[in-house]
């Protein structure tokens, strides 16, 4: 906590100051020199220029403490026909990051403050690897040497840094609960909370930030143009972080009410968490809703584009979650379940929300999870966690009419119900997908240092794909499917790292 260095450098300064008058020995020049006049006067300017001299916040009213995490990992990946292993990167699980938090008291129940948090988002990173890539480029938000289509592998070429992931100020009442105003998560649809606090690290409620960036492979080695985030939920372990008001109740018998307006106003969503303790188990829910009408801004705005002007996406999504533990035996169950609804035919532009960018035509999709396991401290070291996993994600690169994943010979690529990227010159394309099915299972281990502030773990996942198209060749002979099954290969995934908090 910073302000306590600012509270023990007052109490220094001020300790000196008495010294010089109950010493025992008359110090006059020392007064006129140090002080400058009526020590008394000016005992609060000469404390504030002693505090000028150390690293400090802004101000002493608001309080800030600087926190944050380091997490770094290796991943090993088989995809049927390749296997290699990645080393040092940031996991997407939960990304290395560092936040500055604030806060100041100003009645006995109203506290105001604030939060940033700054993340790694580029550059080697989980989710964004590929059997050809494994930094992990980000695209167009990043200039210079490390420019779109260039690579981090250039000597001493530094990655990009400073993703803010939260920016806002808060004011709290504590029987009226806190008021958010920034960049912040929206309230809604939840993921699986975990209720270890620990197997997020190596298997998060997400499928595709471990490995989405990988490309699915067919029965003779091709490679497809999709990937398994293409098929894969988004990401939806936890809500969008966006600008918004947002509102949280205070704990009522254990339950906190929360409501978000979003942008303008065309997200919203509202939920009710529940975490408490009874008979010897511990247990957090959490049930949600989401309305999203947000459009995805154009590369160029035109007032008279009716593909900007026009009807907006209309999504849908409700989800639960619970998770229980039973603490003296440490054994743990918990879980999710998310649906979300693109309401065609009035989803007719694309949006960024919820994996919303199949258009008109987009079936709705879910994704649900199962993890147990069970967290004791056997060692002394501090606990240890011991889980296995089983989930699906269905239809989320799917459409009523086929979507098609084009590589960028495709003519008229991307088109419409499609997913084009440019650079896959010579990838299989698969055209007309009508259904996706995406399995994971996966184990592992978590072990935590708490002398050190660090977990420690090793973690397994295996994804299958499950794949139908509208046609007998997922419109292409090269695909080699039949009967409009795509051949897929699984994908294994192991991953080691460790987080250290500071």
């Amino acid at each position: 906590m910073i302000g306590g260095l600012l509270s023990n450098t007052s109490r220094l300064a001020i300790m000196a100051v008495a010294g010089l008058f109950v010493g025992g020995v008359a110090m006059p020049s020392a007064k006129a020199a140090d002080l400058g006049g009526d020590c008394c006067a000016d005992l609060e300017e000469r404390v504030a220029e002693l505090e000028a001299t150390t690293a400090r916040k802004g101000n002493r009213k608001m309080g800030l403490t600087i926190t944050g995490q380091v997490h770094r990992t290796v991943l090993w990946y088989d995809d049927g026909y390749s296997t290699k292993t990645y080393y040092g990167l940031d996991s997407t699980n939960s990304s290395s990051r560092f936040i500055f938090n604030g806060s100041a008291r100003v009645t006995p129940k109203v506290t105001m403050g604030f939060e940033i948090m700054i993340e790694i988002e580029a550059g080697g990173t989980s989710s964004k690897v590929s059997q050809f890539d494994e930094d992990g480029k980000v695209g167009a938000q990043i200039s210079g040497s490390a420019a779109p289509g260039a690579s981090f592998n250039a000597h001493n070429t530094d990655a990009y840094f400073g993703d803010a992931r939260r920016a806002a100020w808060w004011v709290e009442h504590a029987d009226l609960g806190r008021l958010t105003v920034g960049r912040w998560e929206s309230a809604g649809v939840l993921g699986t909370i975990d209720i270890t606090g620990q197997i997020f690290l190596p298997a998060s409620g997400s499928f595709i930030l471990l490995n989405g960036g990988f490309f699915l492979r067919g029965n003779t080695g091709q490679y497809y143009a999709m990937t398994w985030a293409n098929i894969g939920d988004p990401s939806s372990n936890n809500p969008g972080r966006t600008e918004l008001v947002r509102y949280d109740s205070a704990s009522y018998h254990g339950f906190i009410y929360s409501a978000s307006i979003n942008e303008a106003g065309d997200y919203w969503g509202t939920m009710i968490r529940y975490a408490g303790e009874h008979g010897g188990f511990r247990i957090a829910g959490t049930v949600g809703y989401e309305k999203v009408k947000d459009r995805a801004t154009p590369a160029t705005i035109d007032p008279t584009n009716v593909a900007f002007t026009g009807p907006a996406p209309d999504i849908t999504v409700w989800g639960a979650a619970l998770s229980v533990m039973h603490v003296p035996t440490g054994l743990f169950l918990q879980g999710h379940y998310n649906h979300a609804d693109f309401n065609s035919p009035f989803n007719v532009t694309s949006s960024g929300y919820w994996g919303g960018s199949g258009g008109a035509t987009q079936k709705p999709a879910e994704q649900w999870l199962i993890q147990g396991g069970i967290q004791k401290n056997w060692f002394g070291y501090g606990n240890t966690s011991v889980y296995g996993e089983y989930g699906k994600a269905n239809d989320w690169g799917a459409s009523d009419v086929g979507r098609n994943f084009n590589n960028s010979a495709t003519a008229g690529c991307p088109g419409a119900n499609s997913v084009c990227t440019p650079a896959l010159a010579g990838f299989t394309q698969v055209q007309g997908v009508t259904g996706t099915e995406l399995t994971v299972w996966g184990a592992g281990l978590v072990q935590n240092f708490s002398a050190a502030a660090t977990d420690i773990y090793v973690g397994y996942r295996h994804m299958d794909a499950d794949i139908t198209c509208n046609t007998a060749n997922c419109g292409s002979a090269a695909t080699g499917a039949t009967n409009g099954k795509l051949p897929t290969q699984g994908i294994d995934v192991i991953v080691m790292g460790a987080r250290v908090l500071f």
